[in-house]
């Protein structure tokens, strides 16, 4: 349904060109609706991008796309043609210098883990749950324990969350664990023993879509679905004036002032509230400024190999290693890489007070080189070429009791009739593509129920 009588030149705003934004923009081009979104950067995406190294391309994470909304799935495979991808490719857990599958399974475990370490998980398994009851879990620690017993917690799970997120375990809360952590537990370790794992619980590694040029493929036919007459770049929002309950105005680049009718928002929350003119109350502020989200590194390193190794992932919960996670993405499309060459991306989480954010590309790299060795040892001279990547915002930090100052965030936004949120950032949820659809779609509801209340 149109918006009729517009009293602006544009209908709608929608404010960030990454996944969320572009999503949003997707269902108002379909609504026959006159739009704009505007991007800070010079680039679609955001942090969901696919870059070119030498000849190697790889994503700015380790990107997939579930099948869980089946009209979701349908519009991206409407999208992508033959080129949207099913992949199934292993991952795996490098813990004490052994490989363990990833997800978990029983099978592997009796293989790899001695007697003693294999009683104890049978028996924090089977009788932790009749000591304690799940209500009582109020951090990621104690969901981490109540599901898989203290052993096999400590062993895969606290040690790689507190690299990840930078935070103890226990001062996290326990909606990180998301779907990751599906299959996990003795009751599907058991499943997979007795039916085999095509019977256990599906898992989000494993089998999953995925474009044949890279996850930026998405981005690009969505840009392309779009038009770039709706779509303006390089234009950073460093403002958003209010009055009477109503954005009036967003400046771009401090010296621009565009008035607004109807905005989609998927800037950062913490950012979105600090850009407010009049400025919230001084609590609210001091909210946004405890909230944090976390920033990511990507080592790329382009080898003169036909293979590292067959993962689609490779997880490194111990603090020795100063990445968390290695993806190759030849594992995912054999297009992204020529035979005879491949690359391999290291992830390293960190905020932007770290020493590491600061610290020069090539000692960043040499650092991270010298821990992969203990992984597997490479001649340097297979090193075609190697690359640092900063991506700003990459995971709101979800802490203990988070819930209630977000809320308290996104209350005071939504008292602006004409602001509306979506988005992992904006929302400051942990959400995957489907979600983003989803919210996407929603969005552009109620901007035009919203435009339509007052024409």
């Amino acid at each position: 349904m149109k918006i009729n009588q517009p009293k602006y030149e544009t209908e709608i705003h929608i404010l960030g060109g990454g996944p969320a934004g572009l999503a949003a923009a997707y269902y108002a081009k379909n609504q026959g609706l006159d739009f704009k979104l505007i991007e800070g950067g010079r680039n679609l995406g955001g942090n969901c991008r696919t870059l070119r190294l030498g000849d190697c391309l790889f994503d700015t994470g380790a990107h997939r796309f579930h099948d869980k909304d089946p009209e979701i799935t349908r519009i991206v495979k409407k999208l992508l043609g033959d080129d949207l991808l099913q992949v199934s490719a292993p991952s795996h857990i490098f813990h004490q210098g052994r490989f363990f599958q990833f997800p978990l399974t029983l099978s592997d475990l009796v293989k790899k883990l001695d007697s003693k370490t294999l009683f104890k998980i049978a028996v924090e398994n089977v009788g932790f749950k009749e000591r304690e009851s799940s209500a009582q879990i109020t951090n990621f620690a104690e969901f981490a324990c109540y599901h898989y017993g203290q052993t096999l917690s400590e062993k895969f799970l606290l040690n790689y969350s507190q690299k990840l997120w930078g935070l103890d375990a226990n001062l996290l809360s326990p909606v990180i664990s998301g779907g990751r952590l599906k299959g996990l537990n003795l009751k599907h370790f058991i499943q997979e023993s007795l039916l085999g794992q095509g019977k256990s619980p599906k898992h989000l590694d494993g089998t999953f879509f995925y474009p044949r040029y890279g996850f930026g493929m998405i981005v690009d036919k969505l840009a392309e679905s779009i038009g770039q007459s709706y779509i303006q770049t390089s234009c950073r929002i460093t403002h958003l004036l209010h009055s009477n309950r109503r954005i009036e105005n967003v400046v771009i680049n401090n010296n621009k002032t565009l008035p607004v009718s109807q905005v989609i928002n998927t800037l950062p929350l913490t950012l979105t509230v600090q850009m407010l003119e009049p400025e919230p109350p001084s609590e609210l502020l001091s909210i946004a400024r405890s909230i944090q989200f976390r920033h990511l590194i990507l080592a790329v390193f382009c080898l003169n190999s036909s293979s590292f190794s067959d993962n689609a992932s490779i997880y490194f919960p111990e603090p020795k290693f100063p990445f968390t996670r290695l993806y190759e993405p030849k594992n995912r499309s054999k297009k992204m890489a020529p035979d005879e060459q491949t690359a391999i991306v290291l992830e390293l989480p960190c905020y932007n007070d770290e020493a590491i954010w600061q610290m020069p590309d090539l000692s960043l790299q040499d650092q991270v080189w010298q821990a992969l060795q203990h992984v597997k040892l490479i001649d340097p001279s297979k090193i075609l070429q190697q690359k640092t990547f900063k991506l700003p915002f990459a995971y709101p930090v979800l802490t203990t009791g988070f819930e209630a100052k977000v809320a308290q965030l996104i209350e005071y936004c939504q008292q602006f009739g004409n602001l509306h949120l979506t988005g992992r950032n904006a929302l400051f949820r942990y959400l995957h593509l489907h979600d983003l659809f989803k919210l996407g779609q929603l969005s552009v509801e109620k901007a035009i129920k919203s435009g339509n209340a007052i024409y």
